[in-house]
């Protein structure tokens, strides 16, 4: 897990139906290297907001942004225009020992997480780290296999076996 990069910035909102989000800066986080989305921990004004996503701002600049829902904000007394002090760490996406033991016991699985692009893995990843207990965590995994699975087999077409149409 890396260390927190701290700085000031605002709270935003384009339109009141969106989420408010920080914007953060490109040259405050470019030692993480990122080129895709990730998965980052933190706190604003010290109220901690879990785990969520960095997103990249678009194509031309290299800042990036970290959504807030109003429960969040609401809990910490916060509102858009607010001036927060931020904790920003990158998170640590380690598999699940419950994933990685699927991994090598069930290889269908195997390769269906692999053919995931970088983002749907990340989102298998934290579905599962969502469940609090062993337990939680196998139940949730039995879901996400069971839709990677049939994502593997729409791409690949049907089984040779199977008398339903193709979707085309």
């Amino acid at each position: 897990m890396t260390s927190p990069i701290r700085f000031r910035t605002e709270l935003q909102r384009k339109h009141p139906d969106l989420p408010v989000f920080i914007r953060v800066p490109g040259a405050i986080i470019a030692p993480w290297r990122l080129s895709e989305w990730r998965t980052v921990e933190g706190a604003l004004d010290g109220h901690d907001f879990g785990r969520r996503t960095i997103k990249d701002w678009g194509k031309g600049s290299p800042d990036w942004f970290v959504e807030f829902l109003k429960p969040y904000l609401e809990g910490a007394g916060l509102r858009p225009g607010d001036t927060v002090e931020v904790a920003l760490r990158l998170a640590d996406m380690a598999m699940p020992e419950e994933m990685a033991e699927r991994m090598t016991s069930d290889a269908d699985f195997a390769r269906a997480y692999e053919a995931l692009i970088p983002n749907h893995k990340r989102k298998a990843i934290e579905h599962c780290l969502e469940a609090k207990t062993s337990a939680g965590r196998t139940a949730r995994l039995e879901k996400i296999s069971r839709s990677i699975k049939a994502r593997l087999g729409e791409t690949r077409g049907p089984h040779p076996t199977s008398t339903k149409p193709r979707r085309g």
